[in-house]
């Protein structure tokens, strides 16, 4: 490998580069999470959402970090295998990487073929869906694969049997409802109704043949 010199600057610098990133996000407490969290003494009374942003901003600021980090220990493992010889090396299948993929990413560790086949087909991930719908018979998720459903209980009846045991929403939030009574026992919608005799249960159909 020739110019490892000039590999080795290029290296150096970057490494001094990452190093100031990660030192101003540390003085600036971008990782710190009481920076952007409310003072309230409690969020009892706030809805969920109103916590929203804060959360996002404390998410994304530790991924920005961890992002920073995780490039610092590349480039100092590819500073070690230029004093160990080995720099410019694939680490699966021992070919010199290209000169050109050096220059694009100094600390690269694998040349293109192998760096394609690791990686994971984003066609696949696209399409993919939770295990936990393999054992559900009418997901809402399925209904978007054009795979058949069963008409007499589909997606939207099993969100509306899990919203029965709670959900971020208050009656504030649903119009028309002026408490968590008749938001979950369905007194004004009436969903799932089509005809009035569809409200009427096998108890009080059985008390009319007793009477």
């Amino acid at each position: 490998m020739k110019n490892l010199d000039i590999y080795r600057q290029k290296l150096t610098q970057y490494k001094q580069e990452v190093e100031n990133v990660i030192k101003t996000m540390n003085e600036n407490r971008t990782t710190d999470q009481e920076k952007d969290y409310p003072t309230e003494l409690s969020n009892y009374d706030n809805h969920p959402a109103d916590l929203g942003t804060q959360l996002y901003m404390v998410g994304l600021n530790n991924a920005l970090m961890i992002h920073q980090e995780n490039i610092l220990q590349e480039v100092q493992n590819a500073l070690k295998k230029i004093e160990m010889g080995e720099y410019g090396k694939c680490e699966l299948c021992g070919k010199e990487i290209p000169e050109g993929r050096l220059e694009a990413i100094s600390y690269v560790r694998l040349c293109l073929e192998c760096q394609e086949d690791n990686e994971p087909d984003r066609e696949v991930g696209r399409k993919s869906r939770p295990n936990e719908e393999l054992v559900m018979d009418a997901s809402i998720g399925r209904k978007y694969l054009n795979e058949q459903e069963d008409d007499e209980y589909e997606g939207l009846d099993y969100l509306n049997d899990l919203v029965k045991y709670g959900s971020s929403d208050t009656p504030q939030d649903m119009g028309g409802y002026k408490d968590y009574e008749e938001f979950y026992t369905n007194k004004i919608d009436n969903q799932g109704i089509v005809d009035e005799m569809d409200k009427v249960t096998n108890e009080e159909y059985r008390k009319q043949y007793e009477d």
